[in-house]
């Protein structure tokens, strides 16, 4: 054998082992992915008796019905009707902890979400319970679904995204991980080329503030000074709209109860069978190593922080393409949320 031809065997075994390879991941991926999709459909499906009169009772994997989602219209329902009585000895509060009106459900702890999480919350509310489940989650993903397709991503990325493990996980809870994951993606993609819209999209994470905490180092980093003000006036916006729809009432509710509820979700002891069991942050992290709660939101604290200012880095790189620096944004927010579970890493799905 000459060396030419020793050399292309090599090449041909190299090239062989490559697709050999993928075969593996590809079958690795799909069957534990079909794991993740059969347990989703066993979740699901029983849960559309609700819309033909079976009694609402608790939804695994959760021990209240239509899991999150019944935070989020109960919330809603409470905002929207503040004086309403519904069950005798419940207070109408969306932040009271406890508040179970009108079907059970309810943080234990006090609804944690800021003010503008209720402006969706209230607009579902309107629907009955069963029937708006399927009605955000569905809203949800075609939200999500237009969102990528503005930022140009391609149909498979788009479907590998929403079909992802965290995605279906999310859709079972009711949670704003789809939505949000989607406009941090798109809203990063897009912020060099479409710098206003882009911003007024990334607002929008004001619902749930925790997928942002890098939206400011982003715009240090890149000196996005038009996407800062589409930014600024988004989040005004939405102030307001929430202020003309609830009374500026509701933001000292949520200064009491509802930061209060936040702080205790935080501080909570470890049980890998409830939320945190879920949980993908580093101080979840050392929560289940049993470390002091004190130390371990020091430790916490310190890796946002250090994240925050790898973010700026990255999007003071020029030379970086912006689908990388977008990945490592999205990455580190992973890291730089001291509230991250495994429905937030939808972001990170399609990313990947």
């Amino acid at each position: 054998m000459t060396a030419r031809g020793g050399m292309r065997a090599k090449v041909e075994l190299g090239e062989l082992t490559g697709r050999v390879w993928q075969i593996l991941l590809w079958a690795c991926l799909s069957f534990f992915w079909l794991i993740w999709f059969e347990v989703f459909c066993g979740k699901m499906f029983p849960r559309l008796g609700y819309l033909f009169g079976q009694p609402i009772g608790n939804d695994p994997p959760c021990i209240k019905p239509e899991c999150d989602f019944s935070d989020f219209w109960r919330a809603g329902f409470s905002a929207r009707f503040p004086e309403a009585q519904s069950v005798p000895g419940n207070l109408a509060s969306s932040f009271v902890p406890g508040v179970r009106l009108p079907v059970p459900g309810g943080y234990h702890e006090g609804f944690p979400y800021p003010p503008p999480a209720l402006l969706p919350a209230a607009a579902i509310s309107h629907l009955p319970f069963e029937l708006g489940f399927f009605v955000w989650a569905v809203c949800m993903v075609l939200a999500a679904v237009a969102i990528l397709r503005w930022a140009k991503l391609p149909w498979l990325v788009i479907l590998a995204g929403i079909l992802s493990p965290a995605a279906l996980w999310n859709t079972e809870l009711g949670q704003f991980g789809v939505i949000c994951g989607a406009i941090l993606v798109a809203g990063l993609l897009r912020l060099p080329v479409s710098s206003v819209r882009a911003g007024f999209l990334l607002g929008l994470l004001t619902c749930k503030p925790q997928y942002g905490l890098l939206i400011p180092a982003t715009l240090f980093g890149s000196r996005e000074m038009r996407g800062f003000l589409a930014i600024s006036a988004s989040c005004l916006i939405i102030f307001l709209f929430t202020i003309l729809s609830f009374g500026p009432q509701i933001w000292l509710q949520w200064l009491g109860h509802g930061q209060q509820g936040g702080v205790n979700i935080l501080s909570a002891g470890f049980n890998p069978r409830m939320a945190q069991g879920t949980g993908v942050s580093v101080l979840w992290m050392l929560h289940s190593l049993r470390v002091p709660h004190l130390l371990a939101t020091v430790i916490q604290t310190f890796v946002s922080i250090v994240a925050m200012v790898c973010c700026i880095f990255v999007w003071r790189w020029r030379n970086l393409e912006i689908l990388d620096a977008t990945a490592m944004t999205v990455l580190l927010s992973l890291l730089a949320t001291p509230y991250g579970y495994v429905d937030d890493m939808v972001g990170v799905g399609l990313i990947l």
